[in-house]
């Protein structure tokens, strides 16, 4: 009995020592805590937590001393340096604002009320000291109204330069909305955050006139002045349907273009045939491989499939689709690389009406560059769940298969050609096809003002040599980029 009360009194009094240790510890930690500022305080927004009182005063007059980043219509203006306003910190004040704020209450609440969130690891009470911060508000003005002087503008419209083979992009008009951008400007000056010492000032955007396109086709005529051969140009602008055409309706070899064709026709039967071997993984591969790969295998293998086993009968079933959505100058009579292909009586009779223009076009695979390119606006609005693909297949080519035959021809390792002279990190999908004489390259850009598509032809008899033609079509897509997208 006397053992068991010993034992009691020891783990009564080791209890009692553990939590007058504890009590010691909470109190000395309590203690120190006061020689730093708490974890959740902030001077104007930039945090101060764990520094000491002189810490927090220096880095404040330091956040100061940064200058403001300024944009003027997304263009980084001179940074606006404090001196330029008379920006200062009046430390006597913030150093009295953060005084009151951290004024050590030594007493019995403060402590237990540190000691529960030390325990219970609750986060501290948020707490945020306002740092006087003294400017020019008359120098800010005049700030304001220098920058509107140097970067406002009316809208420039385009304008030809024939001798250099360009022309100098229209521009939109701009005004600095000053009145709406001054209390933005006042909080990123007051910011102590470096992060938030940047500003957007509010610009209205007068916009140009749409530049006649004459000034285009100026240009690539000037552009095309040393080319011996044939060349067709289609392009048009997805936004406003301005177009450019030259040669634009004469017959080209339709080269590996209408594989965009082949893959649409495809997936139009996925949704209708009763095959179930026509739906599997590999008939999507193939899809993928017709738009992506620069040999014809998979190509002839899905117009085989199309035509139930026979690539000819799958070939006019491509046809139909073209001719189907108004391209019936477009046609396609058998599998690729086979040779002595008879042309059907209707097709020849609309080969041999096309042009006076003549480009020794390929009996089996014709087009020409307005059929191409309005293929790929279809392609393109049935994407976006409209066009002429939807109108005439709404129920058996989807937006999700139209996106698909994008997504392939933008994984196409091909040569860039007209995406060769346009700035690297735009969106391009196109499709390239080649043979000796002809060169053709087909694209759809997604620009920075405007969506446009475009499609090049290059004929030169006997043989067109690459180093020649690349150069070229990288001029034209150049071009074609800076017009409809006004950019230098």
């Amino acid at each position: 009995m006397r053992r068991s009360r010993y034992r009691i009194a020891w783990v009564f009094f080791a209890l009692l020592f553990a939590a007058l240790l504890s009590g010691a510890w909470l109190y000395t930690s309590w203690k120190s805590s006061q020689t730093v500022l708490p974890p959740g305080l902030t001077i104007n927004g930039l945090p101060m937590g764990g520094m000491t009182r002189d810490q927090a005063l220096t880095a404040i007059e330091l956040a100061y001393t940064r200058p403001v980043t300024v944009y003027y219509a997304n263009r980084l203006t001179p940074l606006l340096l404090p001196e330029m306003i008379e920006l200062t910190l009046n430390v006597e004040e913030t150093t009295k604002n953060l005084d009151e704020a951290i004024a050590f209450e030594a007493n019995t609440q403060s402590f237990v009320t540190y000691a529960l969130d030390l325990v219970l690891q609750r986060e501290s009470e948020a707490q945020g000291v306002h740092a006087v911060v003294d400017y020019s508000r008359e120098r800010i003005d005049a700030f304001l109204t220098r920058t509107a002087q140097k970067y406002d503008h009316l809208p420039q419209e385009a304008v030809s330069l024939p001798e250099a083979g360009t022309f100098r992009p229209p521009q939109d008009g701009t005004k600095l909305d000053a009145e709406a951008s001054l209390p933005l400007l006042i909080d990123a000056i007051l910011a102590a955050d470096p992060a938030k010492r940047e500003v957007h000032l509010v610009v209205e955007v007068d916009p140009v006139p749409a530049a006649a396109i004459n000034i285009l086709e100026q240009a690539i005529a000037a552009a095309l002045d040393d080319f011996s051969g044939v060349a067709g140009i289609f392009a048009k602008d997805l936004q406003h349907g301005r177009e450019v055409c030259i040669n634009c309706y004469v017959a080209f070899s339709a080269l590996s273009l209408p594989k965009v064709a082949i893959a649409l026709e495809q997936y139009r039967l996925l949704d209708t045939a009763p095959d179930v071997s026509l739906t599997d993984s590999n008939t999507v591969g193939l899809i993928k491989t017709t738009l992506i790969e620069r040999d014809n295998v998979a190509a002839n293998r899905l117009l085989a499939q199309i035509g139930a086993g026979n690539p000819y009968s799958g070939a006019l079933q491509v046809t139909d689709l073209l001719w189907s959505l108004g391209l019936t100058r477009s046609f396609i009579v058998g599998p690729y690389e086979t040779e002595s292909i008879a042309t059907p009586p209707d097709i020849a009779g609309l080969a041999s009406a096309q042009s006076d223009i003549f480009t020794d076009p390929d009996p089996a695979r014709q087009t020409t560059p307005t059929e191409m390119g309005l293929l790929l606006e279809g392609v393109y609005q049935c994407a976006r769940d409209g066009g002429v693909l939807r109108a005439v297949y709404p129920q058996t080519i989807t937006p999700g298969e139209c996106e698909a035959v994008l997504t392939g021809l933008e994984d196409s390792p091909d040569n860039a050609l007209a995406s060769a002279g346009m700035p690297p990190e735009i969106r391009v999908a196109h499709r390239h096809g080649w043979s000796g004489a002809t060169h053709a390259d087909l694209t759809l850009v997604y620009g920075t003002q405007a969506d446009f598509v475009v499609a090049l032809f290059l004929y030169q008899p006997e043989w067109l040599v690459w180093d020649d033609a690349a150069p070229t079509f990288a001029t034209l897509g150049q071009l074609t980029y800076r017009f409809f997208n006004g950019e230098d």
